[in-house]
């Protein structure tokens, strides 16, 4: 077994005492058993195996007030993360790093690979709240309202823990007393879902860069 291997399933280990509150990315225990047996697959990230985790068939309404189907962009390579736009610090290092990593790709793969973030916490997150956390970005990032029953079963889908908790009204400050406990886990669906590869944090910007590039020219 890799090493990258094992530090994957020791996540797993300490994930399923319970979820994160914005903190260290965790995965719950059930998706362990779509773990690819492979250990030198190419991948920074975490190949999977379960050729039922596939890009949801989801449609939620953008920041444009449209309906926008997570299908749609089934040709090219989606990064997926669910988290909230008042989380401290998990969410707003990973949008960072993926829109790092896609501006690292040349121009003509930039245009395969959408980054599309769901709010968990649409009370707060409004479609205008979220578009101005994305824009901080990149202005091309999808940003989706979700949260609770909209997104309940597609985190089910995906083996990821359904998220948790509360958070106080706009005006408060990120840590008083309330926080949503989410899954810290990015996905990397493939062209035609051929390929789907997990992580689960400490990714570093290179490292996405290079599994949306290996996905592209798998595709």
């Amino acid at each position: 077994m890799s090493h990258r291997r094992w530090r994957w399933l020791v996540s797993l280990s300490a994930a399923s005492i319970g979820l994160t509150a914005c903190s260290t990315p965790a995965v719950d225990a059930p998706v362990s058993n779509v773990i690819s047996a492979q250990t030198e697959d190419g991948y920074a990230g975490t190949l999977l195996s379960d050729p039922a985790v596939r890009r949801p068939a989801l449609v939620l309404t953008d920041t444009e007030g449209q309906p926008y189907d997570l299908q749609a962009g089934a040709e090219g390579v989606t990064a997926l993360f669910f988290g909230y736009t008042r989380c401290p610090d998990v969410c707003p290092t990973t949008m960072a790093d993926l829109t790092a990593a896609v501006r690292d790709l040349p121009s003509a793969d930039q245009e395969r690979v959408t980054v599309a973030f769901v709010t968990e916490d649409p009370d707060v997150d409004t479609p205008a709240v979220v578009r101005e956390w994305l824009d901080h970005f990149d202005e091309d990032v999808v940003g989706l309202i979700g949260g609770g029953g909209l997104t309940d079963q597609v985190l089910d889908q995906l083996h990821l823990p359904r998220t948790e908790g509360h958070v106080d009204a706009p005006d408060a400050a990120p840590h008083d007393d309330g926080s949503l406990e989410h899954s810290g886990v990015v996905y990397l669906f493939g062209p035609g879902d051929e390929e789907v590869v997990v992580h689960s944090g400490g990714t570093t910007v290179a490292q996405y860069t290079s599994d949306m590039r290996r996905l592209l020219d798998r595709g």
